[in-house]
């Protein structure tokens, strides 16, 4: 049994449901950064001089337009939690799962991120809480495993 485990069971959930867990910190910076890269890019392709083709000024504005699409997934990073599961939003990848396919969750000293680890032997990253937020980032672990005890527990 993980320390996360045994934390909520001793811990009263003030949690009602849907509740959503996300990084405060790297949530609205990468957002901002995004559109200032895709407008950065933007003013070049219309500034550069004329030796300058159409196909570059193009492929200038799509690389800001790429770099600006990235950093909006990285600022769209959280758990949600609902009467049915778990929505696990990544950058790359979302993921819906029953509560009763999480078996534990795991936030160590020194991880980047939420770990799950689930009912078929594997594990999932959850990337809406982060380790690097510290205690605020251990309340959110302790909440979510207190959600996941209550919910996957047999009757």
């Amino acid at each position: 049994m993980t320390a996360l485990r045994r934390a909520s069971e001793s811990r009263p959930s003030q949690t009602g449901l849907p509740r959503t867990f996300r990084p405060r910190l790297g949530r609205y910076l990468p957002w901002a950064l995004g559109l200032v890269l895709f407008l950065a890019a933007l003013t070049l392709a219309v500034l550069l001089p004329a030796s300058w083709s159409a196909a570059d000024r193009t492929l200038m504005v799509l690389t800001g337009l790429a770099m600006g699409e990235f950093l909006r997934r990285v600022g769209s990073v959280r758990v949600r939690a609902d009467e049915d599961g778990l929505l696990v939003v990544n950058i790359l990848s979302r993921e819906r799962l029953a509560w009763a396919q999480v078996v534990s969750l795991r936030l160590r000293e020194g991880d980047p991120w939420l770990v799950l680890d689930l009912d078929d032997g594997t594990t999932l990253s959850a990337m809406g809480v982060q380790g690097s937020e510290g205690a605020w980032a251990r309340e959110q672990a302790v909440e979510l495993a207190t959600l996941v005890a209550r919910r996957s527990a047999p009757g």
